[in-house]
């Protein structure tokens, strides 16, 4: 009993594995369209069946380093970097393959061909699909297992283990291409995600982990606005997927829900936070990400369908990149608190009923739609033009520019 409570920290092994494998096995089995991934580098790249050899490795250098790092490692630090890193990226690519179905045509024809090599690599293509390869998971968790165990210090220390596990890191990465299992975009993809993965567990979170330890509090985390934030968050990727993966001809009721649900929760989640005092920091990021996410999934999904979209999506970027920019230099140098005004909800209500009418009804002349479509692009333009002079505003009162005269923040009091 002692034991399994020391290490209960060991059960996230076992439970994500439940929850990764089943959610492979429903995206692989999904009769979708396929997006093709292939590059010309794809092309110059020749097959060679003896990269089966790494790449079958590759099983054994993953499981052997959880084993490591569950029985062998005594701090729970490296741990939680390593299986972080890995839940993160294969959670990823889950998400990408479900809102993204994709896959590749590079794989030769070998019949006719022989040998062991040959033998194993058509046994491999028969129990693997070429789809859902993007980012590749045979890159990430290669190189994430690499530097976890280049991260620690025992290992390090032996130079011939280290020098090993690098240059098997690196033949999986090349038989992956050499193999014809992935495209190089799957691969640099991976590594760039590598890259993100290792900024954030290895140096950010180190860095800053009194000050998130303070952020990321039970209190903080548990409450019913950060809840809805999540389900509205969930309910953008489930639109998108849908969109993606079955179109929107026959999924409108379904879309409709959607869009229904994402709103009473968006309506829900500020109103309860503050009735209850649920406001926190964690929130604060939280809700107005679910709610960018959900609105740019929306518009997203219309480009192919009504091409005036492209210009409200376009707008749409651009007034969120300033706001991301200048709205956090307003929050950073001033008292304001950056809650949103009436422009911006009443923007976002627009929004939301222009794509439920243009996804929930049959499909309206282009002259109708084109209407609605510009009615959103007004609202987006004034609540844009109208926080941009509050922004202004409140940095020119901050540098003394402006006259003694009342005026009003961001967040809704009166300044003098």
């Amino acid at each position: 009993m002692n034991y399994l409570k020391k290490s209960k920290h060991l059960w996230m092994i076992p439970l994500y594995g439940i929850f990764y494998m089943v959610s492979f096995m429903l995206v692989e089995r999904s009769d979708v369209k396929i997006h093709i991934i292939h590059s010309l580098a794809d092309d110059k790249i020749p097959f060679c069946p003896y990269f089966i050899i790494p790449y079958v490795m590759w099983y054994f250098f993953l499981i052997g380093t959880v084993v490591y790092f569950v029985l062998f490692c005594p701090g729970k630090k490296e741990y939680y970097q390593y299986i972080g890193t890995l839940a993160v990226g294969m959670t990823l690519f889950i998400l990408v393959s479900y809102v993204y179905p994709n896959g590749q045509n590079l794989r030769p024809d070998l019949t006719g061909e022989s040998g062991i090599f040959i033998s194993a690599v058509r046994f491999l293509y028969k129990i693997d699909t070429p789809t859902n390869i993007f980012p590749s998971i045979h890159v990430f968790n290669s190189v994430a297992s690499c530097v976890a165990l280049f991260q620690n210090e025992r290992c390090r220390k032996n130079k011939v283990f280290t020098a090993a596990q690098t240059v098997l890191t690196v033949s999986i990465i090349m038989a992956t291409m050499f193999l014809k299992q992935h495209c190089v975009s799957d691969v640099m993809t991976a590594l760039i995600l590598n890259i993100l993965c290792y900024q954030l567990f290895y140096r950010v979170i180190p860095a800053r982990q009194e000050k998130l330890a303070e952020v990321f509090t039970r209190k903080e985390i548990l409450t019913v606005p950060n809840l809805l934030s999540l389900i509205r968050l969930g309910l953008a990727i489930l639109f998108l997927g849908i969109c993606e993966r079955h179109g929107m001809r026959g999924n409108r009721p379904a879309l409709t829900m959607i869009i229904l649900a994402a709103a009473a929760t968006d309506f829900l989640d500020g109103r309860i936070a503050r009735s209850f005092n649920q406001i926190s920091r964690i929130g604060r990021l939280l809700d107005p990400l679910a709610d960018k996410a959900m609105q740019a999934v929306m518009l997203a999904c219309l480009i192919s369908r009504y091409p005036l979209v492209k210009l409200v999506m376009i707008l749409f970027v651009i007034k969120e990149t300033y706001m991301l920019v200048v709205g956090w230099k307003v929050i950073m140098e001033t008292d304001a608190t950056g809650e949103a005004q009436w422009h911006g909800k009443l923007n976002t209500a627009v929004t939301y009923v222009v794509v439920m009418i243009l996804t929930a009804g049959v499909r309206l002349p282009y002259s109708t739609a084109n209407v609605l479509i510009g009615a959103c692009a007004v609202c987006m333009t004034m609540s844009f033009v109208m926080y941009g002079a509050e922004f202004r505003e409140a940095l020119e009162r901050k540098n003394g520019l402006m006259g003694p005269k009342y005026r009003r923040n961001l967040s809704g009091r009166d300044w003098i």
